[in-house]
C-alpha cells in the first residue's frame, strides 16, 4: 500500500442527524485562492465526527471533481442526496505536496483516509466494527499448515456438487 508523508486527503461521509439541521460546517471562497474551502464546524456535528477541519479545501463532491465549479454548483452538489454527501478534502500542507510532487488529488489514492459519521455510537451504544477484513491463505496456512490444509479440503469436498447445465429452448 502506499504512503502519503504528509497529511493524506481524507473522504468524509456525512449523515444527517436529528441534533443538526444541515451537516453542521459552512463553505466560503477566498478571491485569493481558487477552490471552496471548510468553514466553522460545530462541534459534534456530522461534519465535525466525519473528521472535517476547518480550512479544508474541498476537491470532490460525491465522487464529482469540483475544482471548475462555483459556489453555488458546489453547495448544489451537497444537497444533491438529501441526508447525505461525501466530500474529499485537504489541508494546506496536503494540497501544497501533491502540487509540488505533480499529483492529481483525487478519492482514489490509495493512501486517502476514510472517515464517516456514521457508526459513531453515543456513551449508551455500543459499536461494532463491520468491516470485513482480508485474511490471505497463504498467512493462515504459514501459522498452521495441517489444520488449515484439512479444513479446506473438507470444505471443498462438502460443498462440491457437479453442475447440471440446461439450454433453453
Amino acid at each position: 500500500m502506499a504512503h502519503c508523508p504528509i497529511t493524506a486527503p481524507r473522504l468524509c461521509h456525512m449523515v444527517k442527524s436529528a441534533g443538526y439541521d444541515g451537516y453542521g460546517f459552512n463553505l466560503y471562497q477566498e478571491k485569493s485562492r481558487p477552490g471552496q474551502f471548510i468553514g466553522k464546524i460545530e462541534p459534534g456535528s456530522p461534519a465535525d465526527v466525519a473528521g472535517l477541519k476547518e480550512d479544508d479545501k474541498i476537491v470532490e463532491v460525491n465522487g464529482v471533481n469540483i475544482a471548475q465549479e462555483n459556489h453555488k454548483q458546489v453547495v448544489g452538489r451537497i444537497k444533491a442526496i438529501s441526508s447525505e454527501t461525501t466530500l474529499l478534502v485537504a489541508d494546506q500542507e496536503c494540497e501544497d505536496y501533491h502540487t509540488e510532487q505533480g499529483i492529481v488529488i483525487k478519492s482514489s489514492l490509495p493512501y486517502v483516509e476514510h472517515n464517516s459519521s456514521e457508526g459513531f455510537a453515543s456513551d449508551d451504544e455500543e459499536f461494532i466494527d463491520t468491516r470485513l477484513q482480508i485474511v490471505s491463505l497463504d498467512d493462515e496456512q504459514q501459522r498452521n499448515p495441517k489444520v488449515n490444509n484439512n479444513i479446506m479440503e473438507g470444505e471443498i469436498k462438502e460443498h462440491s456438487k457437479p453442475i447440471e447445465r440446461q439450454d433453453s429452448g
